[in-house]
Protein backbone atom coordinates (compact mmCIF):
# COMPACT_ATOMS: atom_id res chain seq x y z
CA UNK A 1 0.00 0.00 0.00
CA UNK A 2 1.42 3.36 -0.96
CA UNK A 3 2.21 6.08 1.56
CA UNK A 4 -0.45 8.32 0.02
CA UNK A 5 -3.18 5.73 0.55
CA UNK A 6 -2.06 5.05 4.15
CA UNK A 7 -2.09 8.80 4.92
CA UNK A 8 -5.53 9.11 3.35
CA UNK A 9 -6.90 6.19 5.40
CA UNK A 10 -5.26 7.54 8.57
CA UNK A 11 -6.77 10.96 7.94
CA UNK A 12 -10.22 9.45 7.42
CA UNK A 13 -9.86 7.42 10.63
CA UNK A 14 -8.79 10.54 12.55
CA UNK A 15 -11.74 12.56 11.22
CA UNK A 16 -14.13 9.70 12.04
CA UNK A 17 -12.71 9.37 15.58
CA UNK A 18 -12.98 13.10 16.28
CA UNK A 19 -16.53 13.15 14.92
CA UNK A 20 -17.55 10.23 17.15
CA UNK A 21 -15.96 11.91 20.17
CA UNK A 22 -17.84 15.18 19.50
CA UNK A 23 -21.14 13.36 19.03
CA UNK A 24 -20.72 11.40 22.27
CA UNK A 25 -19.71 14.60 24.09
CA UNK A 26 -22.82 16.43 22.80
CA UNK A 27 -25.09 13.55 23.85
CA UNK A 28 -23.49 13.53 27.30
CA UNK A 29 -24.00 17.33 27.65
CA UNK A 30 -27.65 16.97 26.60
CA UNK A 31 -28.23 14.19 29.13
CA UNK A 32 -26.56 16.26 31.88
CA UNK A 33 -28.76 19.27 31.04
CA UNK A 34 -31.89 17.10 31.08
CA UNK A 35 -30.91 15.80 34.52
CA UNK A 36 -30.22 19.32 35.84
CA UNK A 37 -33.53 20.76 34.65
CA UNK A 38 -35.66 17.76 35.67
CA UNK A 39 -36.17 19.63 38.96
CA UNK A 40 -36.07 23.37 39.44
CA UNK A 41 -32.35 24.08 38.94
CA UNK A 42 -30.21 26.38 41.04
CA UNK A 43 -30.09 29.85 39.49
CA UNK A 44 -29.39 33.45 40.29
CA UNK A 45 -30.46 36.33 38.07
CA UNK A 46 -30.96 40.06 38.61
CA UNK A 47 -34.21 41.87 39.35
CA UNK A 48 -34.58 45.31 37.74
CA UNK A 49 -33.06 47.01 40.80
CA UNK A 50 -29.92 44.87 40.28
CA UNK A 51 -30.61 42.77 43.35
CA UNK A 52 -30.14 39.04 43.08
CA UNK A 53 -33.10 36.68 42.69
CA UNK A 54 -32.52 32.95 43.10
CA UNK A 55 -34.62 29.84 43.47
CA UNK A 56 -34.58 30.51 47.23
CA UNK A 57 -36.76 33.57 46.48
CA UNK A 58 -39.49 31.63 44.67
CA UNK A 59 -43.02 32.05 45.97
CA UNK A 60 -43.56 28.89 48.05
CA UNK A 61 -47.36 29.36 47.89
CA UNK A 62 -47.36 28.72 44.13
CA UNK A 63 -47.11 25.07 43.12
CA UNK A 64 -46.52 25.90 39.44
CA UNK A 65 -43.62 27.96 38.17
CA UNK A 66 -43.08 28.94 34.56
CA UNK A 67 -39.57 29.96 33.61
CA UNK A 68 -39.64 31.90 30.34
CA UNK A 69 -36.55 32.86 28.36
CA UNK A 70 -37.30 35.90 26.21
CA UNK A 71 -35.84 38.86 24.37
CA UNK A 72 -37.60 42.25 24.41
CA UNK A 73 -37.02 42.74 20.65
CA UNK A 74 -38.41 39.32 19.66
CA UNK A 75 -41.83 39.59 17.99
CA UNK A 76 -42.86 36.17 19.33
CA UNK A 77 -41.83 37.20 22.86
CA UNK A 78 -43.80 40.43 22.51
CA UNK A 79 -46.85 38.45 21.41
CA UNK A 80 -46.45 36.07 24.35
CA UNK A 81 -46.18 39.03 26.76
CA UNK A 82 -49.45 40.48 25.44
CA UNK A 83 -51.08 37.06 25.82
CA UNK A 84 -49.82 36.79 29.41
CA UNK A 85 -51.49 40.11 30.19
CA UNK A 86 -54.69 39.17 28.36
CA UNK A 87 -54.94 35.82 30.17
CA UNK A 88 -53.60 37.04 33.52
CA UNK A 89 -56.63 35.67 35.42
CA UNK A 90 -55.84 32.14 34.22
CA UNK A 91 -52.26 32.59 35.45
CA UNK A 92 -52.85 34.24 38.82
CA UNK A 93 -51.86 31.09 40.74
CA UNK A 94 -48.67 30.59 38.73
CA UNK A 95 -45.35 32.28 39.38
CA UNK A 96 -43.76 33.36 36.12
CA UNK A 97 -40.09 34.22 35.83
CA UNK A 98 -39.25 35.98 32.59
CA UNK A 99 -35.50 35.90 31.98
CA UNK A 100 -33.55 37.86 29.40
CA UNK A 101 -29.95 38.74 28.70
CA UNK A 102 -31.01 42.12 27.28
CA UNK A 103 -29.84 45.36 28.87
CA UNK A 104 -31.66 46.99 31.77
CA UNK A 105 -33.23 49.78 29.70
CA UNK A 106 -34.72 47.43 27.07
CA UNK A 107 -35.95 45.07 29.77
CA UNK A 108 -37.57 47.86 31.76
CA UNK A 109 -39.22 49.31 28.64
CA UNK A 110 -40.60 45.86 27.75
CA UNK A 111 -41.93 45.43 31.29
CA UNK A 112 -43.79 48.76 31.14
CA UNK A 113 -44.87 48.59 27.47
CA UNK A 114 -46.55 45.22 27.96
CA UNK A 115 -47.87 46.20 31.43
CA UNK A 116 -46.27 43.15 33.02
CA UNK A 117 -45.40 45.39 35.94
CA UNK A 118 -49.12 45.23 36.87
CA UNK A 119 -48.99 41.49 37.40
CA UNK A 120 -47.52 40.59 40.80
CA UNK A 121 -46.93 36.96 39.84
CA UNK A 122 -44.58 37.90 36.98
CA UNK A 123 -40.97 38.73 37.77
CA UNK A 124 -38.69 40.06 35.05
CA UNK A 125 -35.08 38.99 35.52
CA UNK A 126 -31.87 39.81 33.70
CA UNK A 127 -29.28 37.17 32.91
CA UNK A 128 -26.12 39.25 32.86
CA UNK A 129 -23.82 36.19 33.05
CA UNK A 130 -25.57 34.20 30.28
CA UNK A 131 -26.38 31.47 32.79
CA UNK A 132 -29.75 30.55 31.26
CA UNK A 133 -28.40 28.89 28.14
CA UNK A 134 -25.78 26.93 30.09
CA UNK A 135 -28.32 25.77 32.67
CA UNK A 136 -31.36 25.08 30.49
CA UNK A 137 -29.53 24.03 27.32
CA UNK A 138 -31.24 26.46 24.97
CA UNK A 139 -30.92 30.06 23.92
CA UNK A 140 -34.06 29.98 21.79
CA UNK A 141 -36.63 32.65 22.58
CA UNK A 142 -39.29 32.30 23.62
CA UNK A 143 -38.83 29.09 25.55
CA UNK A 144 -40.80 27.92 28.57
CA UNK A 145 -39.94 25.47 31.33
CA UNK A 146 -42.95 24.55 33.44
CA UNK A 147 -42.43 23.15 36.91
CA UNK A 148 -45.07 21.71 39.18
CA UNK A 149 -44.01 21.03 42.77
CA UNK A 150 -40.36 21.40 41.75
CA UNK A 151 -40.58 18.85 38.88
CA UNK A 152 -40.33 19.70 35.20
CA UNK A 153 -43.68 18.77 33.66
CA UNK A 154 -43.37 20.45 30.28
CA UNK A 155 -40.89 22.24 28.07
CA UNK A 156 -42.16 24.45 25.23
CA UNK A 157 -39.78 25.96 22.71
CA UNK A 158 -41.24 28.78 20.64
CA UNK A 159 -44.47 30.73 20.61
CA UNK A 160 -47.45 28.88 22.06
CA UNK A 161 -50.95 29.35 23.42
CA UNK A 162 -51.31 30.21 27.11
CA UNK A 163 -53.39 27.03 27.53
CA UNK A 164 -50.26 25.00 26.65
CA UNK A 165 -48.49 26.58 29.62
CA UNK A 166 -51.15 25.96 32.23
CA UNK A 167 -52.74 22.61 31.26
Amino acid sequence: MSLKIRLYISSLFLIFSISCFLIVKKIHEKNMTEAIISTTPQFSFLIQNNHSFSNNDLDKTKSRIIINHFNPTCEHCQYMASELLKDSQKLKNVQILMITSADSLSTSKFNYDYKLILLPNIIILRDTNYQFQRTFGTGIVPSFFIYEKNKLIKKVIGETKIENLIY
